[in-house]
């Protein structure tokens, strides 16, 4: 009879550190799709001329990115487009992934000019030139569990680390995602994903790290500017609201067109303790 008793115990007892396992495990947002769509010039005779010349560049860019992770395609109607995958994504899903943003883009219409980034890890985007414009310089969007899907926020921090100890501090954050940039985010010739942690939380204890996943597009990879879209990145997150207790596991991803910053908290018994 006791021994009964140990083994239902232990059953119960193993049952538990099974779920505690299970829920603290990171939740990366895979199922998102952010859309920016340029809107259309108020009047333009060439539009279907110029949609006739992008759409065999959305067509075609999926299987021209898939080998490396980026291709850059133009036609002669003066339509430009490009397709990163994120470092480490096989060809095979770069391919799947720049195939359904190539679909994302056909609903933007006459835009002429559009992005998409998809929580699969890719991104693609068009134009009618080659250099970014103003507003693509500035577009960010911050995408946390794959759920919520935030606009910009405007930020009323002044810089200095919060006495709030469930709060980033803010220029700690900033000057880890720009140091991502000489450490390989800028890296024009290939794919890859730069990582590195630190406790970023107010909170002496420090019990929640923090991971900064970056990776800036290989056709905007000088390093000065691959720091610059980093940082900006990282200054469109919420200082706090991220639970920096050592009892709450986040993931948010900053995307725009120039740079890709993901930024994931992890306690100290989810590092130790999952299965």
């Amino acid at each position: 009879c006791a021994l009964s008793t140990l083994a239902i115990l232990a059953a119960i007892l193993f049952m538990f550190l099974l779920l505690l396992a299970g829920a603290l495990q990171l939740r990366v947002p895979t199922g998102y799709a952010v859309v920016d769509c340029a809107p259309p010039p108020p009047s333009d005779d060439s539009a279907a001329a110029f949609l006739d010349s992008l759409l065999p560049l959305l067509a075609a860019l999926p299987a021209a990115a898939a080998p490396t992770g980026f291709a850059a395609l133009h036609s002669d109607g003066a339509a430009f487009a490009r397709g990163i995958c994120l470092g480490g994504s096989a060809p095979k899903e770069c391919l799947a992934c720049l195939s359904a943003a190539a679909k994302n883009l056909t609903g933007c219409g006459a835009s002429r000019r559009a992005g998409v980034w998809r929580g699969e890890g890719c991104f693609m985007a068009y134009a009618d030139g080659n250099v970014s414009s103003p507003h693509e310089d500035v577009f960010r969007g911050v995408v946390a569990f794959g759920e919520d899907v935030f606009p910009v926020v405007i930020s009323f921090d002044d810089g200095r680390p919060p006495s709030n100890p469930k709060c980033f501090d803010t220029r700690a954050l900033v000057a880890l995602a720009q140091s991502l940039a000489g450490r390989g985010a800028a890296n024009s010739s290939g794919a890859r994903v730069v990582t590195d942690a630190a406790t970023l939380s107010s909170n002496a204890t420090g019990k929640t790290a923090v991971t900064l996943r970056a990776q800036c597009a290989r056709d905007r990879a000088a390093a000065a500017e691959c720091a610059r879209c980093l940082g900006d990145s990282a200054r469109e997150v919420r200082a706090c609201d991220w639970g920096l207790d050592g009892e709450h596991v986040r993931v948010a991803d900053v995307v725009g067109y120039n740079c890709f910053l993901r930024i994931e908290t992890s306690s100290a018994s989810e590092r130790c303790c999952k299965l």
